[in-house]
């Protein structure tokens, strides 16, 4: 072999590269567009985690948990970031499947008054209007387990639909409503302004499972390695924010919007409850199916293995 044959060989070579294969496209849903909980995924973006793991992320903000799990069904989104009372979809047939723990006590979720009423204390609540996003929601369910928690029984508070938690805020802050459950960083943001203020939190309910990550059969079975490195990505964000805690206001702030100090408060409360493993606890797995019964979502709940699977887990 001369070697002006192997200098022309390798004079084609540099011309025409060899590819490379391309990152692996996934369409992540969330159900909120300024939620801190999901703001997780863009700090996964921002600092290049899920870009070194050879990852196009796509993020698609659905309104609520029914939108999100339509996309689901629809072949709209691959990968859903949601609560963990979406087993109820699962268990009514949507072809998803849990995949991952995501967060456990809501720490992120509060009750939220007006600042000029009458309500005080968490027992002047009782037979006030209080605002949810649906009667088959988890704000639904949490204001449940605060009657029940009082003493009074499933009726001791009056609900009212609000559609989302946006909306819950305008009628609280409209005095259309008495009080809502929804978010706390929300709640600390109206509170800086003076039209709210967070009378309590919902972190004593624990064990529970506030937040899952599901994804669709078809990814599962199609491209499992791209959701195993979206899985490994997402945990190694979690853990570089917990260890990065200026970086993970910065980065995290682009997508909620809120101040500075504001930031600081819900980084503070909320960053504990978030998992670096997302390995599912037995416990809080049957607390949220226990709530999707008792928001009447179903009856009965199908056998853990349909609803969920740790076999992507790194």
């Amino acid at each position: 072999m001369s070697i002006r044959y192997i200098a022309v060989c390798a004079a084609v070579l540099l011309a025409h590269p060899v590819a490379t294969r391309a990152d692996d496209h996934l369409r992540v849903g969330k159900p909120d567009a300024t939620g801190f909980d999901f703001a997780i995924l863009q700090v996964g973006i921002d600092s290049g985690i899920f870009p070194k793991q050879k990852l196009e992320i796509e993020t698609v903000t659905l309104s609520g948990s029914a939108k999100l799990h339509q996309g689901m069904m629809s072949n709209g989104i691959d990968i859903a970031l949601g609560a963990g009372t979406d087993f109820a979809f699962i268990a009514k047939g949507a072809p998803e499947k849990g995949v991952a723990a995501m967060a456990g006590a809501p720490l992120n979720i509060a009750v939220l008054v007006r600042p000029d009423g009458s309500i005080k204390s968490v027992a002047d609540l009782k037979g006030k209007k209080v605002g949810v996003s649906s009667l088959v929601s988890l704000t639904y369910w949490l204001g449940q387990q605060l009657s029940r928690r009082q003493g009074w029984g499933n009726d001791g508070l009056v609900f009212a639909e609000t559609g989302s938690g946006q909306g819950s805020m305008a009628a609280l802050v409209s005095g259309s409503i008495d009080a809502m459950v929804g978010s706390l960083e929300g709640g600390l943001a109206l509170e800086k302004d003076g039209k709210a203020k967070v009378l309590a939190t919902f972190g004593s309910i624990d064990p529970f499972l506030t937040h899952m990550i599901s994804a669709t059969n078809e990814v599962m079975t199609n491209n499992p390695d791209a959701l195993r490195r979206f899985l490994k990505g997402w945990f190694a964000t979690v853990v570089y924010m917990k260890e990065h805690k200026d970086d993970a206001i910065r980065l995290s702030r682009t997508v909620t919007q809120l101040p500075p100090d504001i930031a600081d408060k819900v980084y503070d409360i909320e960053m504990p409850m978030y998992f670096t493993d997302g390995h599912f606890d037995p416990k809080a797995i049957e607390v949220a199916k226990q709530s999707i019964i008792d928001t009447g979502q179903a009856t009965t709940m199908p056998d853990n293995k349909v609803l969920f699977t740790e076999e992507f887990l790194n």
